[in-house]
């Protein structure tokens, strides 16, 4: 019995968006907006995970994306009711702007970018570069390569590469002429500034797809300009 009274519900549901909105709204907020096991109070089987990046920064506090998330949620958890038995109707209340507001907020939390080592979620790591292209990310208002947030981890070969890379060969021999890393990391913190220079893991990927696309049509042109 309980059976067709979920493929019941199932059907209002599909016909009904605004409740559809509230109900899924509402499951993934008691993911992130509560602590124990509050889930299980929604009627949908909607699965989030929030895992905390704060442990794979050096330097988290430092982190300006990290303060402002930290803000966000601070902002939201006044909004939202502090007893999860209230959260359901408290939705439904809320206006179809507010709820793709929160929904937004809700689904933010379970972005996940981190590479690791081993995993298998490469494509799903690809596609945070989709995300971010698709959001028009500029990672230069978020982070700053700088001694601190980079040349002090990496050795003086890859500093060189970096000087080298942003402000070309000539620049990269003084780099290469220190006596210390401490004096390289120093010349280097010099040259990057302001260059928007940013070490690959952390830049948003261009689209691979859209640069083929770029050199047929070059080639095209080309090949029409070589036949005229």
């Amino acid at each position: 019995m309980t059976a067709q009274k979920t493929a019941a519900l199932r059907v209002e549901l599909v016909h009904n968006p605004d409740v559809a909105l509230a109900a899924v709204v509402h499951a993934m907020l008691l993911r992130v907006a509560y602590t124990g096991y509050v889930s299980e109070q929604s009627a949908l089987r909607v699965s989030l995970s929030y895992e905390r990046v704060e442990g794979s920064i050096k330097s988290p506090e430092k982190c300006k994306a990290v303060a402002e998330f930290e803000s966000v949620q601070e902002n939201y958890g006044h909004k939202i009711p502090g007893n999860p038995a209230d959260l359901f109707e408290w939705c439904l209340a809320q206006s179809r702007e507010e709820l793709l507001l929160l929904l937004a907020y809700a689904a933010a939390h379970s972005v996940n970018a981190v590479e690791k080592k081993f995993t298998d979620r490469r494509s799903g790591i690809e596609q945070a570069n989709q995300l971010g292209r698709a959001l028009n990310v500029r990672m230069t208002d978020w982070f700053e390569t700088t001694a601190d947030s980079y040349f002090n981890h990496i050795n003086r070969q890859s500093i060189a590469l970096v000087v080298a890379e942003a402000k070309g060969e000539d620049a990269s021999l003084s780099v290469k002429a220190a006596g210390k890393k401490t004096e390289a990391v120093l010349i280097a913190d010099r040259l990057i500034v302001g260059t928007g220079w940013l070490p690959a893991p952390i830049r948003i990927a261009s689209d691979p797809s859209a640069e083929a696309n770029v050199e047929i049509d070059d080639a095209a042109q080309s090949l029409s300009m070589a036949a005229e």
